[in-house]
């Protein structure tokens, strides 16, 4: 099967090199990057082999363009005073992650592109959860802080909050026009398109790319567990991430399937406090009367550091943190 090819075309080489340099390095859904300083050259290349995505620059453009052979042809807009009509515009003049989320969450929902990405991973992708019993007290702390800590050893991270109130747009000061159930119900739809689905609506926060959480906690109770199983499968075997790292709740009804699934199940616990230690056996009991030994042979409790709390003023960047020393020795990180 040939490479996918993403193409731009611009007659600013600057701007051209920049844009290859980054999409090389991001390398989205295994793409072929391709650059043309004029139109003809664009257009005898796709010739050759039709390009999925083509990204024209507003000055360069002629009616040549009309003859290249794409499934998605974008405008690189600068002032818009050319007047240009009949292609998805995409401003020019933007941070690469911007553009590039825009240009494939639209190619995603074009019905008319069609694209097979489902194949197996390059990688073999671990998934790990973090579970707490205990009211989730510090549970997030913990798993953002251990997606931090594969992050900086090099590893691909895909970061799963799954707490039905996570206050991401707060902690993080931004805002998110989808969420992760919006994914999963795209994604069930449109199996095919799955990578470009998820490379326009991550997030990253220090090398950790993760889904807006959800902002109604109904949403995620309304997926039924076969639909978790699905779009986990999906994510493991067609992504190009080494880890996926969820933050489980019970709002998931594909809790027991995920736990199931996990290569480790991490607990972080409060050892000083009754209620803590009750429900901690409280949920052990319940593996056992479940009979989930494949669970119980994966779960590490681990306490967090006194004072854990003073890790919430450094969301985007734990590494100082005790919270984030704690988890890398959970980890067995060095």
């Amino acid at each position: 099967m040939r490479a996918k090819q993403f193409a731009v075309c611009d007659s600013d080489r600057g701007y051209l090199c920049m844009v290859q340099a980054y999409l090389q390095k991001k390398n989205p859904t295994d793409f072929e990057i391709l650059v043309f300083d004029t139109v003809s050259k664009a257009l005898l290349a796709s010739q050759e082999a039709p390009f999925e995505i083509l990204l024209v620059g507003e000055d360069i453009y002629d009616t040549n363009v009309t003859n290249i052979c794409a499934s998605k042809i974008y405008i690189l807009q600068e002032d818009g005073l050319k007047g240009i009509t009949g292609y998805s515009v995409v401003a020019k003049y933007q941070s690469m992650e911007k553009l590039l989320a825009q240009v494939l969450d639209e190619f995603a929902l074009d019905d008319s592109c069609k694209s097979a990405v489902t194949g197996c991973s390059k990688n073999q992708t671990t998934l790990v959860s973090f579970y707490s019993p205990d009211r989730h007290r510090g549970q997030t702390m913990a798993a953002f802080g251990a997606a931090q800590v594969l992050a900086d050893e090099g590893e691909r991270v895909l970061y799963l909050n799954l707490m039905p109130f996570a206050g991401f747009e707060e902690l993080f000061q931004t805002s998110y026009d989808a969420d992760v159930t919006d994914f999963m119900y795209f994604v069930l739809n449109h199996a095919d398109k799955l990578l470009y689905k998820l490379e326009g609506l991550k997030r990253s926060s220090h090398g950790v790319d993760y889904l807006p959480p959800a902002l109604d906690y109904t949403d995620l109770l309304q997926i039924d567990r076969s639909s978790w199983e699905s779009v986990m499968t999906l994510l493991l075997h067609s992504s190009d991430y080494t880890y996926v790292v969820a933050d489980l709740s019970e709002t998931c009804q594909g809790f027991y399937d995920l736990l199931r699934r996990s290569d480790a199940v991490y607990l972080p616990t409060d050892q000083k406090g009754i209620c803590s230690q009750a429900m901690m056996a409280h949920f052990r009991r319940l593996m056992q009367a479940k009979e989930y030994t494949e669970i119980t042979q994966r779960m590490i409790e681990f306490e967090l550091p006194i004072n854990w709390e003073q890790a919430e003023k450094n969301w985007d960047n734990m590494a100082l943190s005790a919270v984030y020393r704690c988890v890398k020795g959970v980890l067995g990180r060095k």
